[in-house]
């Protein structure tokens, strides 16, 4: 591996300094590599745009033609993202498992990522150019409250990718250039907080302004989305202990079958996948910690017995939780 594959390594994974027993990544894991700026707790930006790519290989890229891939395999996935992720892949592409769901994100695209989705593989062309956005929930977009600002909190339920058009997306890495070159002025720069805030709203106005123009469903309306939203930070919250949907519909005070049917018009999917989805996610990162063995496993996720939970894994993920321990590619026999 080169120097430069080396420095996009350091730029693009999501890779935590240290591991915490839950495989979380939290914001302040984003390496700390040449520009990568963090703001008060509140966000990080990082990107790549200005390393020189070897002519070869800019060529290849600019054919659409395959590099190499590069991979962070000294990481053990999944991961549990633990703040929300805006990535602008300038050029190359990108590739990744979030939840049971698959993305192939090419140049000129954006993927959005919403916090506590569980990352299970990342991989990236060599020579790939990207501006990541991280940020806490609660806290910069989420404080806001323009009309921009609703909207992206609404569509960050699951994750998603937006194609747009290259000039386009050269006005988005500008407005984040100058976010950038602001926040790395440091509290010394003038009226530092009013220029952040002022280009932040400009961005989120921006993604608002993509969502919005995006194919959706004829119907969806603000409530429906609202619930959506509601339940999937519930079943995050909550699906170690209740996989029945009987139990999130008590809680948002509506019925079954009328969050089954919001969640099936909103998002596509079933609600009861979103909540098997979660829990194997949970199951899983149990599994890799290596701290409890199979029957604890099955406790700490209220299973009435490993048998039950064991067969429910299998089903979900075509593995037997004790082959997925043992990181084999297949099931144990017998």
């Amino acid at each position: 591996m080169g120097k430069l594959d080396r420095i996009i390594v350091f730029f693009l994974i999501f890779a935590p300094m240290e591991r915490n027993n839950e495989n979380t990544l939290h914001l302040d894991m984003v390496p700390r590599k040449a520009r990568t700026i963090y703001v008060k707790d509140e966000f990080v930006i990082s990107e790549n745009l200005g390393i020189r790519i070897p002519e070869t290989m800019s060529a290849l890229l600019e054919k659409g033609e395959p590099t190499w891939t590069l991979r962070p395999n000294w990481l053990i996935f999944p991961y549990r993202i633990g703040f929300n992720a805006i990535l602008f892949v300038a050029s190359g592409t990108v590739d990744c498992v979030l939840n049971m769901d698959s993305f192939h994100v090419r140049g000129s695209s954006v993927l959005f990522i919403p916090s506590a989705v569980p990352l299970r593989d990342l991989s990236w062309q060599a020579g790939t150019r990207y501006v990541l956005f991280a940020y806490n929930d609660g806290r910069l977009f989420s404080s806001m409250t323009s009309r921009s600002a609703k909207i992206l909190k609404a569509a960050m339920i699951s994750p998603f990718v937006i194609s747009i058009n290259k000039d386009r997306m050269d006005r988005y890495l500008q407005l984040l250039k100058v976010l950038l070159h602001v926040a790395e002025g440091g509290p010394e720069y003038y009226f530092q907080d009013d220029i952040i805030n002022g280009s932040a709203e400009m961005i989120c106005g921006g993604l608002a302004k993509m969502i919005v123009e995006r194919e959706v469903p004829r119907g969806r309306i603000p409530r429906e989305m609202a619930i959506m939203q509601d339940f999937v930070r519930l079943v995050q919250l909550d699906c170690r202990e209740h996989r029945d949907l009987d139990y999130y519909a008590r809680d948002l005070c509506i019925t079954p079958k009328y969050l089954s049917r919001i969640v099936s018009k909103v998002s596509g999917r079933k609600a009861l996948k979103i909540i098997q989805e979660n829990v194997i996610s949970e199951a899983e990162a149990l599994l890799k910690d290596g701290k409890y063995n199979v029957q604890q496993i099955s406790d700490l996720l209220h299973f009435p017995n490993p048998s039950y939970f064991g067969r429910y894994f299998r089903k979900a993920s075509g593995r037997t939780p004790r082959s997925y321990m043992m990181g084999q590619s297949g099931e144990d026999r017998g």
